[in-house]
């Protein structure tokens, strides 16, 4: 994931610059990306549910684009359903990661000009404890 790519994505979508997303890498399959509790926080005084849930859309998002990048030189991707399970509040940085693996027909559909699509699994964590669970459908395309 380049710099240019991270640039793109934080001045195309301005939600993430006031969650003040940080891209922590996309080292061996696994992309992580965080945010800070801080403007994220809710009126108990913790992790806000649509933060959170955003960290974790943006997070396959950002993993169905690297990965439809490899074939197509002008991807789009989107989400197409989602769901996402809360298991603790959280109370500190917390990070999404996602480590799906890319069933053999994604690229293939893509070189045919058909939509790859992907079943993403993202784990959010926040002090060393997992504090929420998604699922998210994606597909990427060629750009219209």
């Amino acid at each position: 994931m380049t710099p240019e790519f991270q640039e793109w994505i934080l001045n195309n979508i301005p939600l993430l610059q006031q969650m003040q997303l940080r891209f922590n890498g996309f080292d061996k399959g696994t992309l992580s990306m965080s945010c800070p509790l801080e403007p994220n926080i809710n009126d108990k005084g913790t992790g806000f549910g649509g933060s959170i849930g955003a960290l974790a859309t943006i997070c396959g998002w950002t993993f169905t684009m690297i990965h439809a990048k490899t074939i197509l030189e002008d991807p789009e991707a989107m989400i197409v359903d989602q769901s996402m399970k809360f298991h603790e509040p959280v109370t500190g940085v917390f990070t999404a990661s996602c480590s799906s693996c890319i069933p053999d027909d994604f690229h293939q559909r893509l070189q045919e000009g058909r939509s790859g699509k992907l079943q993403l699994d993202i784990e959010i964590h926040s002090n060393g404890n997992l504090v929420a669970t998604y699922q998210g459908f994606y597909i990427a395309r060629k750009k219209a």
